[in-house]
């Protein structure tokens, strides 16, 4: 078996939307996932297959929690005047969009995805590490 990219893997995470369950097969390699929101007959995935051992299950989107990676990126701003703005923008319902709006504003949109890839990266690692799956760390750091 390939040992799994950890560059992959975050890619796979950043992919994983409420009500997404992801699975890795650690005898075949690949992902696969199925959803609460597909309809039983538009189902193309069958879930008890991801009862069988060979699947690990990936952190959920809850688990992964994007939005403590934003809270974690406001606080390695120094700039008190940008700080303050993102610190504005996550507060409350629509922190999300207004996050975004606000980095694109402030010209961090750039600095910001490096940041949050290389939190995937680490939360993949820790994945792979806690489930006894091989991997290859071709992370920049």
């Amino acid at each position: 078996m390939e040992k799994l990219d950890l560059n992959a893997v975050a890619e796979k995470f950043e992919e994983i939307a409420t009500g997404m369950h992801l699975f890795y097969n650690t005898e075949t390699g690949e992902f696969d996932f199925y959803s609460d929101f597909m309809e039983e007959e538009e189902e193309e995935v069958d879930r008890e297959k991801f009862e069988d051992d060979s699947w690990v299950a990936a952190p959920s989107q809850w688990e992964i929690n994007e939005y403590d990676i934003m809270t974690d990126y406001t606080e390695t701003i120094s700039d008190s005047h940008k700080n303050r703005c993102l610190c504005i923008a996550l507060d409350g319902k629509g922190a999300f969009r207004r996050f975004k709006d606000m980095l694109h504003h402030l010209d961090l949109i750039d600095e910001w995805y490096i940041f949050k890839r290389k939190a995937y990266i680490e939360i993949a690692r820790e994945w792979c590490e806690e489930n006894g799956i091989e991997y290859l760390d071709n992370a920049k750091k």
